[in-house]
């Protein structure tokens, strides 16, 4: 532990720090690798470490000299109270939940990324002790993209069914056809964490003032890159293009006006235009994806996706806005399913982030997580213009991230279930707090300079 910054020891305690570490790399480094199963749930060093820190919270709390705080006037403490709120309306679907065992499964893994979230907020109080967690996130997460290329360089999978994962066989015969997915449920869940890998090698880049550890961070960058486009997911692909794309805005500066914009929603609807009239047959795929009843020998994923979605939205109307429960999307789905859902095989889970919280925790809490959300982007952009070059960039990385992460959330069948994600938000909220923390110390200061500025003057004024 010598290694351990004083300053970290005064702001937050080393125990906290060693113990926020441990919380970032189980999760990063992936749960599955050191997990006991249970008859009543999976044993994980995260989901322990996870569930103790509420009540650590509170034990800090009752002492004499507490060391908590709330920011107040804080677009990071505005965010946790959303979060907070969207928590207490997802479990008080109790009250209609068909499922209980399903809204139990997935109250308790909201209550985890909630206690993740709830930790970093509150024991991550400067920049140096969030990039030293980053830094650890990335070091856990460079280890799985060293276990993908070992995936598809010798054909070793530890925790995939081969079965469903090389569904030709013939990874044996055409290495170039193999897929690395490591610890995940699938290759998509994998591609989805690799965007988030990809966002953390920006930051350190930024952040590092080191051309060895630069070249590092560009070639991870490129490592990642590569492996999401060996794992066939196409969402996932489409994002790391849009993210290089909106980070590569955050260099040119755009004196954009109304006409400007005009003009680039004509070009874009007479490019889109000029494509399908080129090559009518994507028409054809656009309109497959609608289900009307019509025979099909076998859907395809992507209709089966939008029966899904529909169904989900139908449920919505019919629990009037309410949501089927927590946990009770499947159930629904299984039960009252009006589009069918069954291609290669039956699916029952959403299959997109956004529509399970509208559809599952209802209206309302849906509406609370998307303006967490908006504030989370609107302050994230307001950072990248105003602050510190190297925190700047970072910020512009994470906004960059969170609007991918709106299409890229489509790509998973549960997000419920990625323990990762509940703490990368956590990072990115304790990234605004710390933000906001630095620039109320700044100002402060300025104010301070004034006033003896003026105080001076009045003085000189007095004598003469």
């Amino acid at each position: 532990m010598s290694g351990i910054s004083l300053n970290i020891k005064e702001r937050i305690g080393r125990q906290m720090y060693v113990y926020l570490l441990i919380l970032v790399c189980s999760v990063f480094l992936g749960t599955e690798i050191f997990a006991i199963q249970t008859p009543v749930a999976q044993v994980t060093i995260y989901r322990i470490f996870a569930l103790c820190t509420i009540p650590l919270l509170i034990y800090q709390v009752t002492r004499p000299k507490q060391q908590l705080k709330v920011l107040a006037n804080s677009t990071a403490t505005n965010v946790l109270v959303c979060f907070i709120t969207w928590w207490i309306l997802a479990s008080s679907s109790i009250l209609w939940a068909v499922s209980l065992k399903g809204w139990f499964q997935h109250l308790f893994l909201m209550s985890i990324g909630m206690s993740g979230i709830i930790a970093l907020y509150f024991w991550v109080n400067d920049l140096y002790t969030w990039k030293r967690l980053l830094s650890a996130a990335w070091v856990s997460s460079t280890g799985l993209v060293v276990w993908g290329f070992f995936e598809i360089l010798t054909n070793v999978y530890v925790f995939a069914d081969l079965n469903k994962l090389d569904k030709y066989h013939t990874f044996t015969s055409q290495p170039g056809t193999r897929i690395p997915i490591t610890h995940f449920e699938n290759q998509n869940d994998f591609a989805t964490m690799l965007l988030a890998y990809i966002a953390m090698c920006l930051i350190m880049y930024y952040y590092s003032r080191s051309n060895v550890r630069r070249i590092i961070y560009a070639l991870s960058f490129m490592a990642a890159s590569y492996l999401i486009y060996r794992s066939g997911s196409r969402l996932s692909l489409i994002c790391l293009f849009i993210f290089i794309i909106i980070h590569a805005f955050s260099y040119i500066r755009l004196d954009f006006k109304v006409k400007h914009y005009l003009m680039l929603g004509l070009t874009a609807v007479v490019g889109v235009s000029s494509i399908l009239w080129l090559k009518p047959s994507l028409i054809t795929k656009v309109t497959d994806l609608f289900y009307f009843g019509h025979q099909y020998q076998q859907l395809s994923g992507d209709t089966v996706r939008m029966n899904l979605w529909r169904n989900g939205l139908l449920f919505l109307g019919e629990t009037f806005g309410l949501g089927v429960g927590l946990g009770n999307v499947e159930t629904w789905m299984l039960e009252n399913a009006f589009w069918t859902t069954d291609g290669q095989q039956l699916i029952v889970n959403m299959h997109n982030w956004w529509l399970e919280i509208l559809v599952g925790h209802g209206l309302i809490a849906f509406l609370v997580y998307v303006l967490a959300y908006g504030l989370l982007l609107i302050r994230l952009y307001q950072f990248a213009l105003r602050s510190s070059k190297a925190s700047a960039r970072s910020a512009h990385v994470l906004f960059s991230f969170m609007i991918i992460f709106i299409f890229a959330s489509i790509t998973s069948a549960n997000n419920m279930l990625i323990e990762w994600h509940w703490l990368f938000f956590g990072l990115i909220i304790s990234f605004v707090k710390c933000c906001e923390l630095k620039r109320n110390v700044s100002d402060k200061k300025v104010v301070g300079k004034l006033s003896g500025y003026y105080v001076n003057k009045w003085k000189e004024k007095v004598y003469q």
